[in-house]
């Protein structure tokens, strides 16, 4: 008999539901996921990772855990960080067509450009 180990990764909508979950339980307790499991929601497939044998299901527990343990899904910290790097690269940009514009002025290049 072969016996599957580790977590597999569920697809998106699916994982944000358990990510969602996960974090109430990690909050509130283990009540909140009987009152899915009694509920008509968590006889949908939605809710099927609750069940233990389904294949996501210890995705689920692993994020329970890592709740437990202090960990987040800062999402604002990423897109902070996606800014930050497209407002530097476009400081970078600008500066080196600016750059650019002083080294053709002094070489006597006329210069044409579209306004920004």
């Amino acid at each position: 008999k072969m016996v599957i180990q580790g977590v597999i990764r569920p697809p998106p909508e699916i994982r944000a539901v358990a990510n969602r979950t996960a974090l109430y339980v990690a909050k509130n307790g283990r009540a909140f996921e009987i009152r899915i499991l009694n509920s008509e929601k968590g006889k949908t497939p939605k809710f099927a990772f609750l069940q233990p044998n389904n294949p996501f299901h210890a995705y689920y527990e692993d994020r329970i855990t890592f709740y437990e343990n202090g960990g987040t899904d800062d999402k604002d910290d990423t897109k902070k960080d996606k800014t930050d790097d497209k407002k530097d690269a476009a400081q970078e940009s600008k500066a080196k067509k600016q750059k650019d514009d002083d080294d053709a002025k002094k070489k006597g290049n006329v210069i044409v450009s579209a306004p920004d």
